[in-house]
């Protein structure tokens, strides 16, 4: 019983920092984008952000996604 209690809390500790999902807000030059991945190199990240909706509030705010 104890190895399965080792094991599932091992399992936990992995999988818990893949369910943390991060927003990215970036720039290309023309318009700005929201993505869960991190952006290309060609695009520049304004911002991290832990929720969609603090990406898409920050979006609100920022003069590059205003057009």
């Amino acid at each position: 019983m104890k190895k399965y209690l080792v094991a599932a809390v091992l399992i936990a500790a992995f999988a818990t920092p893949a369910l943390a999902e991060q927003f990215y807000v970036a720039y290309d030059g023309k318009r700005c984008e929201m993505m869960s991945h991190k952006p290309p190199a060609n695009m520049n990240v304004l911002g991290t952000f832990k929720s969609k909706h603090d990406a898409e509030k920050a979006m609100d705010d920022m003069k590059q996604c205003k057009h």
